[in-house]
C-alpha cells in the first residue's frame, strides 16, 4: 500500500506534521551510523559535553590549546554524539485483531507505520515484523525518508493468521533480531502466554514499547443477555449469561491484565500504552505518545 493508494495507512497531510516529532528513547542503545539520536557516547559533533586528558594517538584538532597554556597540560574536548537507532516494529496479525470498529489490525498498522516514518525521519533503521500463527514475517532494515514507501507496502499486506503464538514469535523475535534497540510491539495480548513473550522480549535489554490495542466493544460491551460466543481464533463456541454482574467480572479481568501488563513493561524499563481503536489516530500518536514520553 502507498502514499498513492485510495485508503492508504497515512496521509501526506499527517505525513509532515509527524516529521515535528522524534522518539524518545531513555536506555542508552548503541548505534552505527549518524543520526539524530544523542547517544550516551562522547564524539566530536557540534555540542559541547565534557574535557577528558588527552592520550597518545587522540586527535590533535580537538585538543584545547587555552588550557594547555594555564595548566600545561593536554585535555581534549569532548562533544555528544549523535548516532542512528535501531527500530523495530512489531505488529500483531491474528484473526482477533481483525475484530472491532474500529478494526484492531489497521488502526496497529497506521501507528506502527507513524512511528516507522517518525524514525526515518530522524536517520535511524527501521525494520519491521508481522506476526501470526507463531511465525514472524520480516522487513529488512531501511533507512531514511525515502524508504517510507517500502515500509507501507509491507504493512499494507499483513498476512492471514488464525492466532498469535505469542510466545513463540517472541522467541523468534530474540534468535532472529541481534540488534539491541527501541522495539515496538501492537497487539490486543489476546494469548495466554502474553506474559512469557513480554519477558522474552524484555530480556535483551532492548527498551520495549507495548501497544495494548484494543476495540471500543471490548473496552465498553453494551452485550447483555443469553449470547453463543465464537472464539475468533481458534473456532472454540461458549453459551454465555451476561448480566451486569458478569460485566462487571469482564471489566475487572480486563483491567487485571492491563495493571499486569503495564507493571511487568515499568519492571524492565519499558512503556506500557493503551490504544483504543475509537480514537483519532492523529490524537493517540502526537498527545497520547507524547503524554506518555514515547514521542517528544
Amino acid at each position: 500500500m502507498t502514499p498513492g493508494d485510495e485508503n492508504p495507512l497515512l496521509e501526506a497531510s499527517f505525513l509532515q506534521r509527524l516529521q515535528r516529532l522524534q522518539l524518545l528513547v531513555r536506555r542508552p542503545l548503541p548505534g552505527q551510523w549518524k543520526g539524530e539520536h544523542r547517544s550516551p557516547k562522547r564524539g566530536y559533533s557540534v555540542e559541547f559535553a565534557d574535557f577528558r586528558e588527552y592520550t597518545p594517538g587522540d586527535d590533535l584538532r580537538y585538543v584545547d590549546w587555552r588550557a594547555y597554556g594555564r595548566l600545561d597540560r593536554l585535555y581534549l574536548k569532548q562533544y555528544v554524539e549523535e548516532e542512528d537507532i535501531y527500530v523495530l516494529l512489531l505488529v500483531d496479525c491474528s484473526r482477533s485483531m481483525r475484530f472491532g470498529q474500529p478494526e484492531k489490525l489497521l488502526f496497529a498498522l497506521q501507528v506502527a507505520a507513524a512511528i516507522g516514518y517518525i524514525a526515518l525521519c530522524r536517520f535511524h533503521r527501521v525494520s519491521a515484523g508481522l506476526i501470526g500463527d507463531g511465525n514472524v514475517l520480516w522487513m529488512r532494515p531501511v533507512r531514511g525518508k525515502t524508504s517510507l514507501i517500502p515500509l507501507l507496502r509491507f504493512l499494507g499486506n499483513p498476512p492471514e493468521a488464525k492466532e498469535t503464538a505469542l510466545p513463540r514469535a517472541a522467541r523468534q523475535v530474540v534468535n532472529s533480531w541481534k540488534h539491541r534497540g527501541a522495539v515496538y510491539l501492537l497487539t490486543d495480548l489476546m494469548d495466554e502466554g502474553w506474559n512469557e513473550a513480554l519477558r522474552a522480549l524484555l530480556a535483551p535489554r532492548h527498551e520495549l514499547t507495548l501497544v495494548h490495542t484494543l476495540s471500543p466493544q471490548e473496552l465498553h460491551p453494551d452485550l447483555m443477555g443469553d449470547l453463543l460466543l465464537i472464539d475468533s481464533e481458534t473456532g472454540v463456541t461458549r453459551e454465555v449469561s451476561l448480566s451486569p454482574a458478569a460485566l462487571s467480572l469482564y471489566h475487572r479481568a480486563l483491567q487485571q491484565l492491563r495493571d499486569g501488563a503495564s507493571a511487568l513493561c515499568g519492571h524492565f524499563g519499558g512503556n506500557y500504552l493503551l490504544a483504543d481503536t475509537s480514537q483519532p489516530l492523529e490524537e493517540f500518536i502526537r498527545r497520547e505518545m507524547r503524554l506518555r514520553g514515547v514521542l517528544t
